[in-house]
């Protein structure tokens, strides 16, 4: 999961894009998880006000939400310890 940017030498920057080169069942999977964890969630939501204030792009930080979620979900699986653990 990334965000590549459209870019071009002689036309205008377009607005960008989740590469294609992932899962597109796991990003379509992972998109209403991270709009909830963007609501509810207070390590997430500051995640996305930062980087929507330095960016601008939502998309893209929604994407920074999903990727970081999925970090989350491996450390717990290789770790086997419960989540609860990770709460802050």
């Amino acid at each position: 999961m990334d965000v590549k940017l459209k870019d071009s030498d002689t036309s205008v920057k377009g607005k960008p894009r989740i590469s294609k080169k992932g899962n597109r069942h796991l990003r379509k999977a992972m998109h209403m998880p991270a709009l909830s964890a963007m609501r509810f969630n207070e390590q997430n939501k500051a995640l996305f006000v930062r980087l929507v204030s330095r960016h601008g792009i939502k998309m893209k930080a929604a994407v920074s939400v999903q990727r970081k979620i999925l970090e989350l979900i491996y450390i717990i699986f290789k770790t086997d310890k419960p989540f609860n653990d990770y709460i802050q």
